[in-house]
């Protein structure tokens, strides 16, 4: 009878062992999926007025991760690979009386109006930011890493 009980301990020791090891794994290897900010890559000398996204019907907001942005919804009105935005972009930044920021994420700038609270109040002012500024504007999420 002491050799069956022991046995039993041993099977439940290992068995939860199992068990703990299988769950800890499981948590380690969860990873978020999230997409990457789809923009107009922009060659150095051109104007800026860059985006690509198309409405797809189901709201899949792209994001940007950062340490330096305000954690919020954007519109993305332009992006710069390995440049800085040129002079005649930054004055219509300027000129336009929205809140801007400009992004430097490894050397890539992204152009951003906003920050918003939520998406539907940034998808409220694509309209007027569209009209004035860049007709391909999108909404992005920009949050910490």
């Amino acid at each position: 009878m002491k050799k069956n009980t022991y046995s039993l301990k041993v099977t439940i020791l290992i068995a939860t062992i199992a068990l703990l090891t299988g769950c800890e794994t499981g948590v380690k290897n969860k990873t978020e999926k999230t997409t990457v900010a789809p923009s107009g890559i922009v060659d150095k000398g051109t104007s800026g007025y860059v985006g690509n996204q198309k409405s797809t019907g189901n709201i899949k907001t792209p994001k940007i991760f950062s340490n330096s942005a305000t954690p919020g919804y954007y519109l993305q009105v332009g992006y710069f690979e390995q440049s800085k935005p040129n002079q005649t972009f930054m004055k219509h930044l300027n000129n336009s009386n929205f809140n801007y920021t400009v992004l430097d994420k490894n050397g890539d700038h992204y152009a951003l109006i906003g920050a918003y609270f939520s998406y539907n109040q940034a998808k409220s002012k694509i309209s007027s930011v569209r009209s004035s500024l860049n007709n391909k504007a999108f909404v992005v999420q920009v949050l910490r890493p």
